[in-house]
């Protein structure tokens, strides 16, 4: 018998040593890479415009701007969609809050996404993070105090962008931010050999059960390749950290879809959004306009006219916070 218990703790530690270290090989890292930006958001506008015109960008999901003044607003806002999707993920609610302000405002659309799937699959996060930043280096052409908005994965982006430059932001508004896979699997790619065994296992094509007419795919990737979910799980690995959450002194507004425990949102971790908001500002003193609202009447994606959520809850507390935090 300890033959036997000294035979299964050795494969118990080959099996740990197997993981752990598959875990760091390859570990993704980001820095950012400071390139000569336009002296004006007309040109930097140009040139992106340019850029999705020879990716082949469906129409509606280039970038966008909208312009209350030729000049600086007193508040200006840039908006950054989640993985797979576009500005139309919070297009709606977004027009909404900046027509009230008479808010200049910039819609991204991050590399890889609008165009296909091949694209999408080949992009990596780092150019995400890229674009994120110099887009928002650049707002301070549109206005005075900027916010930034961003759902799913451009709430993450959102996340890293306010640990980074507190001292630019005026406030972001986070809708439904990935911070965690609501199902673990997808935790597999943190692991070397984890796209490979999505692939073996359930085959190369992620296709989605909707209704292949809804006019939200327009918008959206209908079907993705599996292993275009190793770019999104970098990006979670590299900055979706306590040390980047801690960093985040600025105010935050922050929705979630919480109904009950079947009803909730499918696709981020409602308890991980909840446990980094406390985290906000641990590194000095989380922020006191900082505030958490609960969707009851919602999905994952909260402020698309595609999809059905309270979306005037929404738009009232965004307008809330931002006459809050311009003060």
């Amino acid at each position: 018998m300890k033959k036997t218990g000294k035979v299964l703790g050795s494969i118990l530690v080959i099996i740990g040593i197997f993981f752990a270290t598959t875990y760091y090989i390859d570990y993704p890292s980001y820095s950012y890479e400071k390139t000569a930006l336009p002296d004006n958001f007309k040109d930097f506008y140009n040139e992106k415009l340019e850029i999705s015109k020879s990716k082949g960008a469906r129409v509606d999901n280039e970038e966008r701007l909208v312009r209350y003044s030729p000049g600086k607003t007193p508040i200006a806002i840039l908006y950054i969609h989640g993985f797979g999707a576009s500005r139309a993920e919070g297009e709606y609610v977004t027009d909404r809050v900046a027509k009230e302000f008479k808010a200049n405002t910039y819609y991204v659309r991050l590399p890889g996404h609008g165009t296909n799937m091949k694209d999408h699959r080949d992009t990596g996060f780092a150019e995400y993070l890229k674009t994120a930043e110099d887009s928002f280096l650049m707002m301070e052409h549109l206005g005075e105090k900027v916010v930034v908005m961003g759902t799913s994965m451009g709430g993450l982006l959102t996340t890293y962008l306010a640990s980074k430059y507190p001292e630019k932001i005026a406030g972001i508004i986070l809708a439904s931010p990935y911070y965690e896979y609501k199902d673990k699997s997808g935790n597999l790619y943190n692991f070397i050999w984890g796209k490979s065994f999505v692939n073996t296992v359930v085959g190369d094509i992620r296709g989605n059960v909707k209704d292949p007419d809804d006019p939200s795919f327009q918008y959206w990737y209908r079907d993705q390749y599996y292993a275009a979910l190793q770019n999104l799980n970098d990006l979670k690995r590299v900055i979706g950290t306590n040390e980047i959450f801690e960093k985040v002194t600025v105010p935050v507004l922050m929705f979630y879809y919480y109904k009950s425990e079947e009803e909730q949102d499918a696709s981020a971790d409602v308890a991980k959004m909840l446990e980094v908001f406390e985290q906000f500002g641990k590194s000095s003193k989380p922020n006191p306009l900082n505030k958490k609202v609960q969707v009851e009447d919602g999905a994952h994606v909260l402020m698309s006219e595609f999809v059905h959520s309270d979306k005037e809850l929404i738009i009232k507390e965004s307008i809330d916070f931002i006459n809050k935090i311009a003060k």
